[in-house]
């Protein structure tokens, strides 16, 4: 039978584990020019920033192509300092293709929708792959991805969200 004094070793050992792993989550608050978002994550990203700060609106009606874009080359100054996140509140989020770039987290809100435009100009146009062959309808070249990058590390896309 271990001695009273093992037990409450043990015992204040857990507590301190316990409190340093609270210690490492923290809830954020990140204003934004229409309200504030409070959330729980864990602070891996030291700057950030709100889709609607550039202008996007989430009515699923407007393009928010230019927000998107905008958004992502503004925080992409970030990528050596720490990272960025771009944080999309609720709501429908229309756009075209964007780049994401690296050290970058894409946090979607909890009833946050991105939605693929059916503008065919908000989809820039690649050269296609040698194992693509020619396209049915851009026999030269392919449409890029609504969600796109290349030669990026550390990106993150998380979240309560859907991307339709």
């Amino acid at each position: 039978m271990p001695s009273p004094r093992f037990g409450n070793s043990y015992v204040m050992s857990v507590i301190s584990l316990v409190l340093v792993l609270g210690s490492i989550a923290e809830s954020r608050v990140v204003n934004s020019k229409i309200e504030n978002f409070d959330y729980p994550a864990i602070n891996c990203r030291k700057h950030s920033a709100v889709l609607t700060d550039f202008g996007a609106v989430g009515d699923g009606k407007t393009s928010n192509t230019k927000a998107f874009n905008d958004a992502i080359n503004k925080l992409s100054q970030y990528a050596n300092d720490g990272g960025a996140q771009l944080i999309v509140p609720p709501g429908k989020w229309l756009t075209g293709s964007f780049n994401l770039t690296s050290h970058f987290t894409l946090f979607l809100q909890k009833g946050a929708v991105i939605l693929g435009s059916q503008v065919e100009s908000e989809w820039p146009k690649l050269p296609i792959l040698p194992s693509y062959g020619g396209g049915k309808y851009a026999p030269n070249e392919r449409f890029s991805s609504l969600i796109f990058g290349t030669h990026l590390t550390d990106v993150i896309i998380t979240g309560n969200h859907l991307i339709k």
